[in-house]
């Protein structure tokens, strides 16, 4: 093991010396060398370089791109359906994605070590949403909304500069077995206190700027009644965990025969000139990321902070979130489709 280690450190001290073209990874400041190994069924994958190597985010995910296509999912999920599994990995290769995070980080006076593992959360909510037992009859499946209407690039990211979220997790129709419902939304993961916008024309139709955060106590029995009768109550769900929300009227604008309205909540802050009955242009800045409405904002505290996002679409039929219904890699194409950073 010694003689490993000594023979380990002789290599990277040669490849040391070799010039290459610097880079960036968490601001250490390395070269663009590794040596990359990994566990069984590459459940964990180790980056190891000299503490005078750089390595980029680019690099790294590359390489992971590499690596995920070896995993057994059969193994991880315990299911021999090929079919079943052949899905998953498809959605990873198709988008570019990889089932890794970031586990550990080692540092030292000569090696240093990134430790990256399998999400095993990932990828049974990918399971989960491809192969989701649809709680529609086939009268509801034949008429299923796909959101086809929604033009591409027609609607502003709401968080400059975040795109859509990997994890399935954040998107609608995810479960929430905190409050015993469903997600309808997203969630962007902006820092506290970052902008949020106007994804497109409409007027202000409620804006929080009165708001008061509730307890945990008071909060915790709310969610204790939503899991005796197994959903989310709409007055629990709109009135309190929301917390501080700003709710736009795009009125027949967007589609012509269908009233489309978008919901900002868990914000930090309001814009002043942010009130009810007022136009708000696209791009014109509603208020700031928080974590109002969550356990974490009624403690005082900025954890969690993001900006929960949905748009509610009605006509003849009824209301729907954007997404409803739809799972997996085709809800990912949706959304990624419709929003634009311009």
């Amino acid at each position: 093991m010694i003689q490993t280690n000594i023979l380990l450190l002789f290599f990277l001290f040669m490849i040391a010396c070799t010039p290459k073209p610097d880079v960036s990874f968490n601001g250490i400041e390395v070269k663009q060398n590794l040596i990359i190994t990994n566990s069984n069924e590459n459940e964990y994958v180790y980056f190891r370089f000299p503490n005078n190597f750089i390595v980029v985010d680019s690099l790294i995910n590359k390489e992971l791109n590499k690596i995920s296509r070896k995993i057994n999912y059969s193994n991880i999920l315990n299911i021999e359906d090929s079919n079943f599994t052949n899905k998953i990995k498809s959605f990873f290769e198709n988008n570019n994605q990889h089932p890794y995070i970031l586990h550990k980080i080692s540092l030292s006076d000569t090696l240093n070590q990134v430790t990256y593992k399998i999400d095993s959360s990932k990828i049974n909510l990918l399971k989960q949403n491809f192969f989701y037992p649809k709680i529609v009859n086939q009268k509801e499946n034949d008429s299923l909304d796909k959101f086809n209407y929604i033009k591409t690039n027609q609607l502003l990211f709401p968080c400059p500069n975040i795109d859509i979220p990997q994890s399935l997790n954040l998107l609608p129709n995810a479960p929430r077995k905190y409050r015993s419902g469903t997600h309808q939304g997203i969630d962007f993961a902006g820092y506290y206190g970052s902008e949020v916008r106007n994804v497109y024309n409409g007027v202000v139709i409620r804006s929080d700027h009165h708001y008061n955060e509730v307890s945990n106590e008071f909060r915790n029995n709310l969610l204790n009644k939503a899991s005796k009768i197994n959903r989310t109550p709409s007055d629990i769900f709109v009135n309190i965990l929301y917390g501080r929300t700003v709710m736009i009227d795009h009125g027949f604008d967007i589609i012509k025969d269908k009233r489309i309205i978008s919901i900002y909540a868990h914000l930090s802050k309001i814009n002043p000139e942010i009130k009810v009955g007022e136009y708000i242009s696209r791009g014109a800045i509603i208020g700031n990321v928080g974590n109002s409405g969550t356990s974490d904002g009624a403690k005082g505290n900025k954890k969690s902070a993001h900006l929960h996002f949905e748009l509610i679409i009605q006509d003849k039929d009824g209301e729907r979130y954007l997404g409803k219904n739809i799972y997996g890699e085709e809800l990912v194409t949706l959304l990624n489709r419709i929003f634009s950073h311009k």
